[in-house]
C-alpha cells in the first residue's frame, strides 16, 4: 500500500490528520490553494465546494469532513 492510500485510509477511518497531510491529499487530487490569512483555500475546477483549512497540527472535525468529501467525490 503507498504512502497515499494509507493516508486515504486514515482520513476514511476518521483518524486526525495534520495541515500537511490534507495538503498532500488536495493537491494529488487535482486542487490548486490560494492563501489568505489564517485560512489556506483550496479550489478545483469543477468542484461545487472550496477548501479552506487553517494550518495547525491537527485538522479540525468540520475540516476533515470536508477532504473526506471531496476524496469521494473524485473516487466514484
Amino acid at each position: 500500500m503507498s504512502r497515499f492510500e494509507k493516508l486515504k485510509a486514515k482520513i476514511r477511518e476518521g483518524k486526525p490528520i495534520s495541515y500537511e497531510e490534507a495538503e498532500t491529499v488536495l493537491f494529488r487530487i487535482g486542487f490548486h490553494m490560494k492563501s489568505r490569512g489564517s485560512h489556506h483555500n483550496f479550489r478545483k475546477d469543477g468542484y461545487p465546494k472550496n477548501i479552506a483549512i487553517a494550518k495547525r497540527s491537527q485538522l479540525l472535525p468540520y475540516q476533515m469532513q470536508l477532504i473526506l468529501e471531496a476524496l469521494e467525490y473524485y473516487e466514484e
